[in-house]
Order: C-alpha cells, then structure tokens, then sequence
C-alpha cells in the first residue's frame, strides 16, 4: 500500500486567456476569501515562506515567512506577484556578466497557515503555454500539499475533494489533478539517467488519469462533451467550464488492482491516447492545438 499523506492537488494553468489572465487577476481580492478557508489558522494572514536561497544564505529562523494580511484588499495578489518576480544575487550576477534574458514575470511561491497541514504553492508566468525544452509547459497553477492525516478537522481526502472542486470552479483551470503522491511519482517521474518528469508534456498528452481529474474546456474539445460526461468513473460532474471525473477509490489504494481496473476504464473510454504511458512513451498521442 502506498503511504501516507502528503496528499497532490493540482490546479494547471487557471490563468488562461478569458477566465485570469497570467497578469495575476487569479490571485486579486475575489480569491483571498479562499485562501482564507483553505489554510488552517489564517483568518486574518498567511504568509509566504522563504528559503535560505530566497534570502542570500541568511538564517531561515527570523525571515522564514513574510506575512500577507488577507482582510487587506488584493493583498494577496500584490504580494504572490512580487514574490514571483523576486530575482536573487545569482540572477542579478549572471545578468550582468551575460545582459539579460527573458524578462516576463514569472516564479512560484509558497503559501503557509499557522499549521503544518498544509502548504500551497502559487506558480505565475505571463505565458500561459511556454516551451520547456521541447516540451510544452502549462503556466500559471496552484498545488496543494496536504501533510497531515486532517486539514481543519476534516479528513484530508474529504477537505482536499471538496477543495479541489472549488478551486476548478472558481478559476476553472485548463486541467487539473488530485492524488497521492506516491501515484504521481510512479505514472510522472523519471529517475534515469536524471530525475525528471518525463510524463509532462501537454503538448504531446496529459501525464495520467489520478484519483480527481478537471478537465477544462480545451480538453472538452478534444475529447467532446458527450465522450466526457459518460465516463464509466465513480464520479462524472459538469464543473463551471470543465468536467470532473474522480475514480472513487481512496487515494492511498492507487496501487491495488481496483484502482488500475477504475483508472483503465477512464483511459479506454477517453482514448489511451491522449495520456502518457511510462510503457510506451514514444507512441503516437494526441493534444490540444495551443497554437490557436
């Protein structure tokens, strides 16, 4: 059996075009309401936490966290912004010994409560699709790291179903997934000769079927609505712009027989082909044109 919690959620690409642009409204004042519900002990600040990288090698003891007041208007936004577009001495060095690069706002941040149960990670970038390598890379997500077996006295699989399905209606993210960690590890990530995540490439698939899947709504053209809605899953939703299938099982049984029988009959019935297989990773597969 697999471990136990932390527990992966993820929310990719919530900034596209038409719902909050990668110029950061995702995180403006609609939103610090939910951030106040989903870390634990926040009701008035979270903060963002730093690391020793983050501060020049500097102990982490007096500046591991820069408060954020969320009763504050578009604190969050403001803050989550120039956090990302924080540059350290590295950067700064390399940029004047070599001129500078690519220059659009981009970074991630990490998000703290006064508990240890949960941590959230903000990801920005000004584009929406970019290129990493020959790889396309969706910009613009939020990851939730459940660590504790209850969030806010709920049981973490409860709270992070019930989270996940908000956050793909508010912000109604192009995809999304939640699962065990261990699961994405083992469908995602490569160890050899590097360790990479060799199961993401949204311009050649999407890395996997997990425990809650979002579908937004150009992966609702590609598949078509009627192929989504009736998915032979435990649970077939229409959520704001997308479609959420869960596989019904507990996350931490992703590696029983049930589970791989659950997880098979989404992929069959969506086509195999539109989700990376670590078996044959170089077969012919299917994506959205993010050209258009």
């Amino acid at each position: 059996m697999a471990a136990a919690p932390p527990w992966r959620l993820v929310n990719e690409a919530s900034g596209r075009p038409g719902r909050a642009s990668p110029s950061g409204r995702a995180y403006d004042h609609r939103h610090q309401a939910e951030a106040r519900l989903v870390l634990p002990g926040c009701a008035r600040s979270i903060g963002i936490w730093r690391s020793l990288t983050d501060n020049g090698g500097r102990s982490t003891e007096a500046l591991n966290q820069q408060p954020i007041d969320v009763g504050e208007p578009r604190a969050l936004r403001t803050a989550v912004l120039a956090a990302a577009g924080e540059r350290g001495p590295t950067y700064r060095a390399l940029v004047k010994r070599y001129g500078a690069g690519d220059e659009r706002l981009f970074g991630s941040v990490e998000l703290r409560g006064a508990g240890p149960e949960l941590i959230v990670v903000i990801s920005v970038d000004e584009r929406v699709v970019s290129r990493l390598g020959e790889k396309a890379a969706l910009g613009n997500h939020i990851a939730f790291q459940v660590r504790r077996s209850k969030v806010a006295d709920r049981p973490g699989a409860v709270w992070i179903e019930k989270a996940f399905e908000t956050f793909c209606d508010r912000l109604s993210p192009v995809w999304g997934q939640a699962g065990h960690p261990d699961e994405y590890w083992a469908k995602v990530m490569g160890e050899r000769p590097s360790i990479v995540a060799v199961g993401r490439d949204f311009g050649r698939f999407l890395p996997g079927v997990f425990w809650l899947n979002f579908f937004g709504r150009r992966y609702r053209e590609l598949f078509g609505d009627d192929q989504l809605r009736s998915t032979p899953a435990s649970r077939v939703a229409t959520v704001d712009e997308g479609v959420l299938i869960g596989l019904g099982l507990e996350p931490s049984r992703w590696d029983t027989p049930e589970y791989a029988a659950a997880e098979q009959r989404v992929r069959d019935h969506l086509g195999s082909e539109a989700f990376f297989s670590k078996a044959e990773p170089d077969r012919p597969t299917v994506a959205p044109d993010w050209s258009v």
